[in-house]
């Protein structure tokens, strides 16, 4: 008869308790004081089967010179078991993480020991965090912009003066260009949307949600404006399954089926095409 030997969890799997139990504690978190807001979350460091998980969190809206005491937290608090696992919580503010990566990295390289991103608002820090800890929020090449429908065209063209109706608001639709041709008349691309502080690509199914796809259904089609300056008519949308476009995207979409629109350029001086 054999022997029986208990069934161990695997790292992976020990792992991805443990992730839980750390966005769950993340999601309970108070500032140091009322008016922050915790703007990153490093898990690093890390060892699956160790009684002590490490973590870096960076508050944004106080001032701080230092790093605040290490603070401890048993990972099974909702259940009342003040035992190990634990979170090891070294703090500090954006400014001053900032200023040290800047003028004294040695200080902050621990914290780089194969970190992982748990928690992040990229409104709060800067860019040199975001590439430091490698946030990455949207594919290279992306250009934003909105949406302007046809009847909205009409009433506040030229480009010029859209530009001057949406600079202020938020971009509502991105675009990774897939084919632009060297006289930039045409060009192809992949739409993106923002989700959860990331830009990923829509899919077909997710393109039904949009008024751009059923204004075109509806033979209305609009108009792109980016805040590079460009606008351009919306003309078709064909679905294709292409592996090479997920080198594009910071998602692959499943079976590398996309949606890729294509666009006309309109010149301040011409009118849409009939």
């Amino acid at each position: 008869m054999g022997l029986l030997v208990p069934h161990l969890p695997t790292d992976k799997g020990a792992e991805a308790r443990l992730r839980s139990q750390l966005e769950d504690l993340l999601g309970s978190w108070v500032g140091p004081n009322p008016g922050s807001k915790l703007a990153l979350a490093i898990w690093f460091s890390k060892a699956p089967r160790g009684d002590t998980q490490h973590v870096l969190a960076l508050f944004a809206g106080f001032p701080m010179n230092d790093f605040g005491t290490p603070i401890r937290f048993p990972l099974r608090w909702k259940t009342g078991d003040e035992g190990p696992p634990y979170a090891e919580v070294n703090w500090t503010s954006v400014e001053h993480f900032s200023h040290l990566l800047a003028s004294d990295r040695q200080a902050v390289e621990r914290f780089f020991d194969a970190p992982e991103v748990l928690r992040f608002d990229k409104a709060l820090l800067s860019e040199p965090i975001l590439r430091a800890f490698n946030v990455v929020t949207e594919p290279p090449g992306l250009i934003k912009g909105w949406y302007v429908s046809a009847d909205q065209y009409e009433k506040s063209k030229p480009i010029r003066n859209l530009l001057s109706s949406y600079s202020h608001a938020k971009p509502q639709i991105g675009l990774v260009k897939t084919y632009d041709p060297p006289d930039a008349e045409n060009c192809r691309g992949l739409l993106h949307v923002e989700v959860g502080q990331r830009w990923l690509p829509l899919s077909a199914n997710g393109l039904k949600n949009y008024t751009f796809y059923n204004d075109w259904l509806d033979a209305r089609p609009g108009f792109f404006l980016f805040k590079v300056g460009s606008l351009y008519g919306l003309l078709k949308f064909e679905e294709k399954t292409e592996p090479a476009y997920s080198t594009l995207v910071l998602e692959r979409l499943p079976n590398d089926s996309y949606p890729e629109v294509y666009l006309r350029a309109v010149y301040p001086t011409e009118e849409p095409a009939a």
